[in-house]
C-alpha cells in the first residue's frame, strides 16, 4: 500500500513538475505587447507636415463637417508645424491637456491670461499616432466640453473655413485672442482650402 501511495505521490509530482516547466516556457517565451508610438522629425518642413496629416483631415471631414483645412491649420499652428516637442515625440499636435492620469506628459505651455502671456506646466494628453491626436480633435470639436456639449457645434455648421475659425475663437479654443486670424492667415498661405474639396 505505501509504495503504491509513493508511485501515485511520484506520478502526480512529475506532472505538477512538467506542467510547471511547461508554463514557465510559456511565460519565458511570452513578450509582452507593447505601445508603439510614432516619432517624427523635429525638422520636418511645413509641406512634409501637410503631406502626412492631410489625409487623416479629410476623413474626418467626411464623416464629421469639420473643414480639413481647419483642421490642418490648427494642427499647424499648434504644433509648430510639426516641429514642437509635444508633436513629434508625443503626437500631441492641437495641445489637448490630459484627461486622465495616463498617457500624459507635463509640459511647459504659453497661455494668454488676462491679455499677458505667461509660462505654465500643464499635464498634456500622449497619442500613439497623429492620426490619434487628429480623432482626439475631432471628438472635441464634435462633443464639445464637459460643461458644454455644444460648445463647437457652429464650427461643424460653418459654411466656409472663415466661419469656422471665428467660431473656435469665439467658443473659447485658444487663450490666444488672434487665433481665427492666425488659422486663417495660415489657410491662404499654404492655400490648406485645397483640402477641403
Amino acid at each position: 500500500m505505501k509504495k503504491r501511495l509513493s508511485i501515485i505521490i511520484g506520478i502526480v509530482l512529475g506532472i505538477v513538475l512538467v506542467v510547471a516547466l511547461v508554463l514557465g516556457a510559456v511565460e519565458f517565451n511570452h513578450k509582452p505587447v507593447s505601445h508603439h508610438r510614432e516619432t517624427h522629425s523635429a525638422k520636418i518642413t511645413v509641406n512634409q507636415f501637410i503631406k502626412q496629416v492631410a489625409p487623416a483631415a479629410q476623413r474626418e471631414q467626411k464623416k464629421y463637417h469639420i473643414s480639413a483645412s481647419i483642421t490642418i491649420a490648427q494642427a499647424g499652428t499648434e504644433s509648430n508645424w510639426g516641429r514642437s516637442k509635444l508633436a513629434y515625440k508625443y503626437n500631441n499636435l492641437f495641445g489637448i491637456k490630459a484627461n486622465s492620469k495616463h498617457d500624459r506628459v507635463r509640459m511647459y505651455t504659453t497661455e494668454n491670461i488676462n491679455g499677458k502671456n505667461k509660462q505654465v506646466k500643464q499635464y498634456f494628453q500622449v497619442y500613439d499616432s497623429w492620426d490619434d491626436s487628429i480623432k482626439s480633435h475631432t471628438y472635441l470639436i464634435v462633443r464639445g466640453t464637459a460643461d458644454d456639449h455644444d460648445r463647437f457645434r457652429g464650427v461643424q455648421k460653418a459654411k466656409n473655413y472663415r466661419q469656422a475659425a471665428y467660431e473656435l475663437q469665439k467658443n473659447g479654443y485658444a487663450t490666444d485672442p488672434n487665433y481665427a486670424d492666425e488659422l486663417i492667415y495660415a489657410i491662404q498661405k499654404f492655400h490648406l482650402d485645397k483640402y477641403d474639396k
